[in-house]
């Protein structure tokens, strides 16, 4: 499977077997175990470890997503969450036949993907691991109560279930990569940051700013750190000095507004820190090579 974004997958039943092309590792994934490609990645998932590597004309589509595609060996049936085959199928709930055994039982995957604005050139983007494992034996019980929510919303036809679906989907994604913060090694990165107890305030106070208009010095005492090390130690996690970041920040957000509202030009601009509409227009013009009011017609 391949997909240039983020995908996840969920063992609800049975076993099956995961490599990454990076690794001639092939992992065993049973009931509860997921894995996660934050920035997609080529990789295998089959019943067992001799099945890796299948012709092309066993691929088949899943949806309209041609994205997205299962290489499959035997009987598999593959069908989307929202559709009819998906809520009628008689294996559309683990099995819960205590005779049942890891040989003879059948295999049910949940797929999940995960889209991001993946043109930003942002250090989160680029710090995003490839590959994340989580079990229920991780230690992040609110890991395992997602994923059962997922599913359970999954297989409904519950009132708002698409709505509740995407942010379930998008608050397991978070937990994921807290689960990767909290086990990988220290290698002063981006994510890194988020969590240093000096940069990792900052960080927050930029991405929270609202009427307070932050500056290098503020953000270097709000973070206990004298402004000329924390420049440096912002430098050296976030690969931007903090006024870069800071505007940058700014000129997301206001693109966003810009996207998504019928704000004003103007009130943007000053929520943006300018004072007026042409100096906000040439650096919205620096940093996107656009201007805001072509920006605002694409709404």
């Amino acid at each position: 499977m391949y997909r240039p974004q983020g995908i996840f997958h969920i063992v609800m039943q049975g076993q099956c077997y995961m490599r990454e092309t990076s690794s001639d590792e092939v992992i065993l994934l049973q009931t509860g175990d997921s894995v996660s490609f934050p920035t997609g990645g080529l990789h295998w998932i089959s019943d067992s470890p001799g099945s890796q590597n299948l012709s092309t004309e066993n691929c088949v589509t899943v949806t309209d997503d041609k994205e997205l595609a299962l290489l499959k060996s035997g009987d598999v049936t593959a069908f989307a969450a929202d559709s009819d085959c998906w809520r009628n199928n008689p294996l559309a709930a683990p099995s819960t036949d205590s005779d049942s055994s890891k040989d003879s039982q059948e295999t049910i995957l949940l797929s999940v993907t995960v889209s991001y604005n993946s043109s930003i050139d942002h250090a989160f983007l680029k710090n995003l691991p490839c590959f994340i494992r989580a079990s229920p034996k991780s230690g992040m019980q609110i890991q395992n109560v997602l994923t059962n929510l997922l599913i359970e919303e999954s297989f409904g036809s519950y009132s708002g279930r698409d709505l509740i679906v995407d942010h379930l989907t998008e608050v397991l994604f978070v937990q994921l990569l807290r689960l990767h913060m909290r086990d990988k090694k220290h290698s002063n990165d981006f994510l890194d940051a988020l969590s240093d107890p000096h940069i990792g305030v900052a960080l927050n106070l930029i991405h929270m700013e609202t009427d307070q208009k932050w500056t290098v010095e503020a953000l270097a005492r709000e973070s206990a750190m004298g402004r000329t090390v924390f420049t440096q130690k912002f430098i050296d996690m976030v690969g931007d000095t903090p006024k870069s970041y800071l505007i940058n920040t700014r000129m997301m957000k206001a693109k966003s507004r810009l996207q998504d509202t019928n704000d004003s030009i103007i009130s943007i601009a000053k929520d943006a820190g300018y004072a007026c509409e042409s100096s906000f227009g040439k650096a919205i013009k620096k940093c996107f090579s656009t201007t805001p009011s072509t920006i605002r017609k694409r709404l």
